[in-house]
């Protein structure tokens, strides 16, 4: 049994038989900051399960929402959480909306309704999506693979067939692919092109579509609802990178997004943002640059003693697979406990 099919049958356990609920006195938690990448209404195409992950629908966005509400959480921004660490007290707990990378359908498609709700949110920007000097890789993989049975390119000198008639094959073949460029030795960036080159792929009309425009954000930006946070410059896992590299990274791409859009910058997201992807180095450059927050992809909850581990703050990711479930344990402080002993 894999530790994700384990941790789902928990989830599972402890919904079912309330046994969840008995958690609520033991975890005095301050609130969540929940962690989203797409909001995307389906077109009825076929999709890659390992890509769509990342995305939920309209609908589910808008049941979060209610789930808080019912459940009388205050909706915050991030400057807020740094408040709330500083000490501020409240009589309600506070759940805080984040939004990676920079797609185009948190403008489009998100934005609408959390406008609508009147609720905050921060959008973490990778500044080589609108600066076009990136392109958004996973989306490209899917496109490819969904387009073609076999896909054939060159990559550290050596040339490669992938085979993708089926479904199947194409899910192996996005992971597969995947790892070769993580791996390769001429740099994510031109591995990716070797992959996608041959195909005579339309990179930057693709990239056009999916990811924010510096006008988008700076219209985003101007919105009090709506914070405007640094995500690195090419999203790489920092960890691979020399000191010097990761300060780059993370003090550049506050300053371009920063000259783009005139506004202050004083939230942090890493990229992939996993242990392995985020130790105390990390930690220790963020907060060397400034940062008043800094957040993770490890699962948990916001307690009062994360006020010294600010530049390591837990999110809560949302997928639409799950679709209430998991919120169901963060909201009785089960998810923590359980599974990453916070």
């Amino acid at each position: 049994m894999t530790d994700n099919t384990h941790h789902q049958n928990l989830k599972s356990f402890l919904i079912n038989t309330g046994l969840s609920k008995l958690t609520r006195p033991f975890a005095p938690f301050l609130g969540n900051i929940l962690m989203f990448h797409r909001v995307v209404t389906p077109d009825g195409n076929p999709r890659i399960p390992e890509n769509q992950i990342l995305e939920i629908t309209p609908k589910h966005l808008t049941d979060i929402i209610a789930f808080y509400r019912q459940r009388n959480y205050e909706f915050i921004s991030m400057d807020e959480v740094t408040r709330r660490l500083d000490g501020k007290r409240s009589s309600q707990k506070f759940v805080a909306f984040t939004f990676d990378d920079g797609y185009t359908d948190t403008y489009t498609t998100a934005y609408p309704i959390l406008k609508k709700e009147n609720i905050p949110f921060s959008i973490y920007i990778t500044t080589d999506f609108p600066d076009r000097r990136a392109y958004m890789w996973w989306n490209l993989l899917e496109s490819a693979l969904l387009e073609n049975d076999v896909l054939y390119f060159t990559l550290d000198k050596k040339e490669y067939a992938i085979h993708c008639e089926t479904m199947d094959l194409k899910r192996e073949a996005f992971t597969y692919i995947r790892q070769l460029v993580l791996k390769s030795i001429t740099g994510i960036p031109a591995a990716w092109w070797s992959v996608f080159d041959p195909l005579g792929m339309d990179v930057e009309g693709f990239t056009e579509r999916i990811a924010l425009s510096w006008d988008q954000i700076k219209e985003l930006g101007r919105d009090p609802l709506v914070t405007i946070s640094a995500h690195t410059c090419t999203h790489p896992p920092l960890t691979a990178l020399e000191e010097d590299e990761v300060l780059d990274e993370m003090q550049t791409s506050r300053e371009i997004i920063e000259y783009k859009t005139g506004l202050p910058v004083e939230h942090f997201a890493y990229p992939y943002g996993s242990k392995l992807e985020v130790t105390d180095r990390e930690a220790r450059l963020a907060a060397d640059l400034g940062y008043k927050t800094a957040v993770i992809t490890e699962p948990g909850n916001i307690y009062g003693y994360h006020r010294n581990r600010r530049m390591m703050l837990p999110r809560v990711t949302i997928n639409e697979s799950d679709h209430l479930r998991t919120l169901t344990l963060v909201a009785d402080g089960c998810i923590p406990q359980t599974f990453s002993r916070f």
